[in-house]
């Protein structure tokens, strides 16, 4: 395992008679019986319990389930396999803020890497574990990512933060970063139940302390879930927070509603 002690940042072998992860100075993790790791001390935390709650996952869970996003999530995985497919060594890869772990499952089913994945929401990450007991997850800071120095071959993160500093850390010299934002028409036909006038994403020129754009592209396609989904969708984003009752009303009870998905993604590479 590639981990490191949130602590003291010396490396965490596993203990396989406890399971636990112990550093030489003797801090211990233990396993949960979820199969994650929680590496996030009390003195890392912003909120008593950060992250998403356990209605926004819970609604982003039964969204996904529908493999609405599969599109976007077979779209990194074949961007993963490319970029590494010169490597002859085990690969490890990280997903940053992977929530319950929808991106990293569909990933494993088209490679063999080592997966890492983390989020600050515990619920989420509890989700995650059980449902992909190869990977290996952990509750962690993206502020503080408890993995060793250059252990990471690709990273990518679709719509959550990491400090710049710390990706440049664990991303191995070389090595990659896939990031995912909206572009300009990404869920428009949603937008316009919550605005008068919707405006398109702005699309900022993304740039990471240390590593050098690649590549860049948009990747849209339209998607026409049902009413309940509708609903989920909306609890997923910021724009939960603007829908009084009578917009949610009225986004559950359109007949139909296809809705537009619209991402950039770009390819990053370290020290190029």
């Amino acid at each position: 395992m590639k981990y490191q002690c949130p602590l003291c940042q010396q490396p965490l072998n596993l203990d396989a008679t406890q399971p636990q992860l112990v550093c030489a100075n003797n801090h211990n993790f233990d396993r949960a019986k979820q199969g994650y790791f929680n590496l996030l001390p009390v003195q890392h935390k912003k909120s008593k319990i950060p992250g998403d709650s356990k209605e926004m996952i819970i609604a982003r869970e039964d969204f996904l389930a529908g493999d609405y996003y599969l599109p976007l999530a077979n779209k990194i995985a074949d961007l993963a396999k490319s970029l590494l497919q010169d490597k002859t060594e085990p690969v490890a890869i990280l997903d940053i803020g992977c929530g319950e772990g929808y991106y990293s499952r569909i990933i494993a089913k088209h490679n063999t890497f080592n997966h890492y994945a983390f989020d600050i929401s515990k619920p989420a990450v509890q989700k995650a574990a059980r449902k992909h007991k190869a990977g290996n997850y952990s509750v962690a800071s993206s502020e503080h990512i408890p993995l060793q120095d250059s252990s990471i071959d690709l990273a990518f993160k679709v719509y959550a933060p990491v400090s710049d500093s710390e990706l440049h850390r664990v991303v191995c010299e070389s090595g990659y970063m896939i990031n995912v934002t909206p572009a300009p028409r990404h869920l428009w036909q949603l937008r316009e139940y919550i605005y008068d006038n919707v405006r398109p994403h702005d699309t900022v020129d993304t740039s990471f302390e240390g590593f050098n754009k690649i590549s860049t592209e948009q990747f849209s396609y339209v998607i026409c879930p049902d009413s309940k989904n509708r609903l989920n969708l909306l609890q997923m984003t910021p724009f939960a927070w603007k829908a009084d009752v009578e917009t949610t009303k009225a986004i559950g009870d359109a007949e139909t509603q296809p809705i537009e998905l619209d991402f950039i993604i770009s390819v990053y590479q370290k020290g190029a």
